[in-house]
């Protein structure tokens, strides 16, 4: 039985703000839940007072981008460098330019940098994100992953991911750790 959408919405808006101390708004919530209803991801089923919101397929392609892109958000709110760098880099043919440029599209999306055309990168370790978009898209057969200690143009791709910050704030650290150790003697 579908759930009526006044009850569904508050159970979410509560579950949102008391568990994840999220605002949300009701309109964009309903907004939200009726669309991914329509293009069926989700399935939302009322049993006495439980609301359940379930997906449909979990390996929709839909669902899969903005996972990934959750975690890959995540990992650079950790803000826990290694100075490693975590390539994608692929090779469509001429002739499926359309899966190459998309292929280029979802991966500035999803957060990496463009290091050269068909050459990009993550500052965080990413190997199972990279095999999860092998899986749903289609140019995705023609991926590879290589990590790298150093690269050419480093300040750049720190400068994209916000690194120097952190860097800084590392060494300003080290700094202030160094001069308090020398009062000490």
């Amino acid at each position: 039985m579908r759930p009526t959408l006044p009850l569904m919405i508050g159970s979410i808006i509560k579950y949102l703000k008391e568990e994840m101390n999220i605002d949300a708004e009701e309109k964009k919530v309903k907004r939200v839940l009726v669309s991914l209803e329509k293009k069926e991801i989700l399935h939302l089923e009322q049993r006495g007072d439980i609301v359940s919101v379930s997906l449909i397929e979990e390996n929709n392609p839909i669902v899969v981008k903005h996972s990934i892109k959750l975690l890959l958000d995540f990992k650079k709110k950790e803000k826990k460098w290694n100075g490693k760098w975590f390539f994608v880099f692929f090779d469509v043919p001429e002739i499926q330019r359309k899966k190459r440029n998309y292929l280029r599209d979802f991966l500035t999306k999803l957060g990496f940098y463009r290091y050269q055309k068909s050459v990009y990168i993550f500052p965080y370790e990413c190997e199972r994100e990279v095999k999860l978009i092998k899986k749903i898209v289609e140019g995705g057969k023609y991926m590879k992953y290589i990590v790298a200690e150093k690269i050419e143009d480093e300040e750049e791709a720190k400068s994209f991911f916000h690194l120097n910050q952190i860097t800084d704030d590392r060494r300003q650290f080290s700094n202030s750790v160094e001069i308090f150790e020398s009062r000490l003697k």
